[in-house]
């Protein structure tokens, strides 16, 4: 046990430039001194670790350190740690690419199995039929994220001096996680237009856990974007249509929570974004009836009509009123 978490530590520290005893604590779920005992077996191991009290303290690596236990830098460790995706991104796909040679060098990666991984999986992380954004300020911000430092950043809020918290990578568009005024705040980068590196270290709150905020600031986000109240009758055998069209956990809830059954068809309560995009949602589900908001199932009646109208058949011969025709 202390074994796997004197590596865990260790791999922590490859990935940031610095840390905390109290940081490193919460994460592995045991005590400062716990650590600080963990931190003098790696420093008896041969693991360059520097410690540093008082308000500019903390708890490192000496950079450009290369671990006995993998062979890779700091460097290569982050960048296998990112991820090939991000890596790119962030112009550490060559240390990426190093790192993974080393991993397949080993004996135990020799094993056919392992070697033929790359031509049996492949993770494609850019959307169809879309540009993958590239952020030109990604450079400097993720250098500011690295070192630690202040940034000026000329944002759609105006411009501002702010604490780098982290970097998320969403599918394939970058979010800088910053303090402004001690308070965290979510930037997409495409919308920076300039990054500027400030002399001062950034504040960081002891207690910050990037992959925390995150989750909760999507969690905020995906609910105020859904607070459209629907109440609908599905045919069942169009739920799979209805899933694909509002995609999300909100429709696995509604399942859960089914108020009524008619025969072959089920009552919903959705929450949905604004009346257009509900309209368009639900225009892609067979047999779909909105019971409520009127303003909906009216949007969804004239959108209907409108749609029956420009496609009849073009035939002179046939008539509006033909059974054929409505079909």
């Amino acid at each position: 046990m202390r074994t796997t978490r004197l590596l865990a530590i260790m791999m922590d520290l490859s990935r940031r430039q610095q840390t905390s005893v109290r940081q490193l604590a919460d994460h592995h779920g045991v005590s400062t001194r716990t650590i600080q005992r963990d931190l003098t077996a790696l420093h008896q191991l041969g693991v360059p670790v520097w410690t540093r009290t008082g308000p500019a303290g903390g708890v490192g690596l000496v950079e450009g350190w290369s671990s006995p236990v993998t062979g890779m830098t700091a460097s290569e460790l982050q960048a296998l740690l990112i991820g090939e995706a991000g890596s790119r991104d962030l112009g550490l796909h060559p240390h990426f690419e190093t790192a993974r040679l080393k991993m397949l060098g080993t004996r135990t990666a020799r094993n056919p199995s392992v070697g033929s991984v790359n031509e049996r999986f492949l993770i494609d992380h850019e959307r169809w039929f879309a540009e993958p954004e590239r952020p030109a300020s990604l450079p400097v911000v993720s250098q500011a994220v690295w070192s630690g430092r202040r940034l000026i950043i000329d944002h759609s809020r105006g411009s501002r001096l702010v604490d780098p918290l982290g970097l998320v990578l969403k599918t394939d568009v970058w979010y800088l996680v910053a303090a402004h005024r001690r308070r965290p705040w979510t930037y997409r980068l495409s919308r920076i237009v300039s990054a500027e590196i400030q002399v001062e270290a950034a504040w960081r709150p002891e207690d910050f856990s990037l992959a925390t905020y995150w989750e909760a600031s999507r969690t905020s986000f995906e609910a105020s974007v859904q607070s459209l109240p629907v109440r609908l009758s599905v045919p069942l055998a169009s739920l799979e249509a209805l899933r694909a069209a509002v995609p999300g956990p909100g429709i696995d809830a509604a399942l859960d929570s089914v108020r009524q059954e008619e025969g072959d068809r089920l009552e919903l309560h959705l929450l949905m974004e604004h009346q257009d995009i509900a309209v368009a949602q639900l225009l892609q589900v067979p047999g779909i009836e909105v019971q409520e908001p009127p303003a909906v199932r009216e949007a969804l009646y004239r959108r209907g009509a409108e749609l029956v109208a420009r496609n009849r058949s073009a035939d002179p011969g046939d008539s509006p009123d033909d059974p054929e025709n409505s079909r």
